[in-house]
């Protein structure tokens, strides 16, 4: 595997971090919210040997929207994020798919109207995810043109979408399209990593390594259990922790060669 890290978004405190790490990581994540004012620091970082990733836009973004101007809206913003991922030579932009408007209903035995209201929740997931599969067949097909990979994460929340294994699988049927796994919403849907794994195959190429307390997405350090999965698999492992302390990763590095878990 590969070994990533999520810089902060300052460009000062971005370099920082690459001076320190380079080395030891190989890859660069790249948010996309901030990539405008980062691309000096960027083409620094180039120069000391590190490869990129971009993290695409992804909040008030639905690219699965029943209603087409806010699809094509979307779009749009994803399709400026391949643009400018290419330009800074990324060589993969993840992507998220939104999310449903409507998950509000009575827990089981509380209301008779659970059951139609959890039927109607699901019929608006299906056709979320209809659209969703056009519009990642057009930003696939944009990316394979810009010489760029393109990979859709699964989601914690759930109103989310993907959210599931199950649910990623759906989207193998876009050529050209790849996934990126985020254990720690793998682990706030309470789903088994194993299986994402296992269902997506060789086009699992990216990792979001973090974990939490299964409720709250506070991205502590990942476990080496998790990791393990990944060590012999050919993928980028891109350890996402908040700026709290470089310290973090530099340990994240020591223990993963303390385990003799390839990194290059």
């Amino acid at each position: 595997m590969k070994l990533g890290f999520r810089p902060p978004d300052n460009p000062e405190e971005f370099l920082a971090y690459v001076r320190v790490l380079a080395g030891r990581y190989s890859v660069v994540e790249v948010a996309g919210h901030a990539a405008a004012h980062l691309m000096d620091a960027i083409q620094k970082a180039k120069h000391m040997g590190f490869a990129f990733c971009f993290h695409a836009r992804y909040l008030d973004l639905y690219p699965g929207s029943p209603v087409e101007e806010i699809r094509e809206a979307s779009l749009k913003l994803l399709r400026e994020d391949l643009e400018r991922a290419a330009r800074i030579e990324a060589f993969r932009v993840i992507v998220h798919a939104g999310n449903i408007p409507w998950t509000d209903y009575p827990p089981p035995g509380l209301s008779p109207a659970h059951d139609a209201l959890r039927a109607q929740e699901a019929k608006l997931r299906r056709a979320y995810l209809g659209k969703c599969l056009e519009s990642f067949s057009k930003l696939a097909s944009l990316a394979a043109d810009l010489g760029i990979q393109i990979a859709l994460e699964n989601l914690a929340a759930p109103q989310e979408v993907p959210r599931t294994a199950e649910e990623m699988a759906l989207f193998l049927q876009i050529p050209h399209l790849e996934f990126c796994l985020d254990l720690g919403h793998a682990k706030i849907a309470g789903q088994n990593p194993r299986s994402f794994f296992e269902l997506l195959g060789n086009r699992l190429t990216h990792v979001h390594a973090h974990s939490n307390d299964g409720h709250y997405d506070v991205h502590l350090p990942p476990s080496l259990a998790d990791l393990k999965l990944f060590s012999s698999h050919s993928c980028t492992v891109v350890i996402e922790l908040p700026p709290r302390n470089i310290e973090e990763y530099l340990e994240m590095h020591k223990l993963l060669v303390s385990e003799n878990m390839s990194t290059v």
